[in-house]
């Protein structure tokens, strides 16, 4: 999946928390294993294979993401689009050597890029166009840890929390029965943390600029793309969801940094138990409404290390 994934659990009998952990990691890896475009004969590179060719008959956890993911693109007006893969593509922000794409060339994939192209049916999934392709990087590694978190439920682990490169789920409270604290990376200072909470059987996802990117003249391209132009993001630095699930919090950080400070949280704000952050390309934090409600929230090291 592209990053480093860590599981702390609670648990006295360490043979029994090493068979769990062990267990957790197997289910993220059979996750990437179906759903990673990395991978020839995964579920989605097979999608991917057959576009405007035939249907594909996936599994149920495949058919659960791509739903899921059509679900918010229809909800967040195309703001997230796993479609966006001949786009993403183009840019190559996982190669050795990211660069600028061809105008015209990037303007050929776009016009493939479209979630209603995709057709769910009969536990299979069609691209209705011929070089179409999914991509599910902003929705997958959060079903993953969800499914790895209830791996977790399922042994009767009851304190744990995994983090999947700042996609992240708490199960339970600490031992000594506090909320775990989570702290958010600032932007441009990765040793810096600029706010904090603290929660307990949550997911919180973000979505920033400074995970894949590369600099070209001056200007920061990064690997979120705003699916209506095939260019990287403008305006915001980094956006932050914290909402029941992974998946959906994996999902809406995206769409959250893709619609921008106002229209994004007017958007968080419109979900029950679904509350954001977005900082903006003028340093500045804009929160949902009960944002500032969660349990020991803090926006004081945000305004000192903004400042900085």
């Amino acid at each position: 999946m592209g990053t480093l994934v860590n599981i702390s659990i609670y648990e006295k009998d360490k043979n029994l928390a090493q068979q769990v952990i062990k267990k957790a990691f197997n289910e993220i890896e059979r996750m990437e294993r179906l759903m990673s475009t990395h991978i020839p004969n995964s579920e989605v590179s097979k999608i991917n294979a057959s576009a405007g060719l035939r249907p594909v008959p996936v599994s149920p956890e495949v058919l659960e993401v791509i739903s899921r993911a059509l679900y918010w693109a229809e909800k967040s007006n195309g703001a997230l689009d796993v479609s966006l893969g001949p786009v993403q593509e183009l840019w190559e922000f996982d190669g050795d050597q990211p660069s600028l794409p061809d105008k015209i060339s990037l303007e050929q994939e776009l016009s493939k890029v479209d979630y209603r192209k995709i057709q769910i049916k009969n536990e299979t999934v069609y691209l209705k166009e011929k070089g179409m392709r999914l991509h599910l990087g902003a929705i997958a590694k959060g079903y993953a840890v969800d499914r790895a978190v209830n791996i977790l439920k399922e042994s009767n682990i009851h304190h744990a929390l995994i983090n999947a490169g700042g996609d992240l789920k708490t199960l339970g409270k600490r031992p000594d029965q506090t909320a775990w604290k989570i702290g958010l990376q600032h932007p441009r200072k990765p040793e810096l943390i600029l706010a904090s909470f603290s929660l307990s059987e949550k997911a919180v996802a973000t979505s920033g600029d400074y995970q894949k990117y590369f600099d070209h003249e001056g200007t920061r391209y990064h690997h979120i793309l705003n699916p209506k132009t095939g260019y990287p993001v403008l305006g915001a630095m980094s956006a932050t969801v914290i909402t029941k699930t992974v998946m959906d919090a994996d999902a809406l950080s995206t769409a959250l940094f893709v619609m921008g400070a106002k229209k994004g949280l007017a958007f968080i704000d419109s979900l029950k138990d679904t509350e954001g952050l977005i900082v903006d390309q003028d340093r500045s934090p804009y929160l949902s409404e009960r944002m500032g409600e969660l349990e020991n929230f803090s926006l004081e090291k945000f305004k000192e290390n903004l400042s900085h």
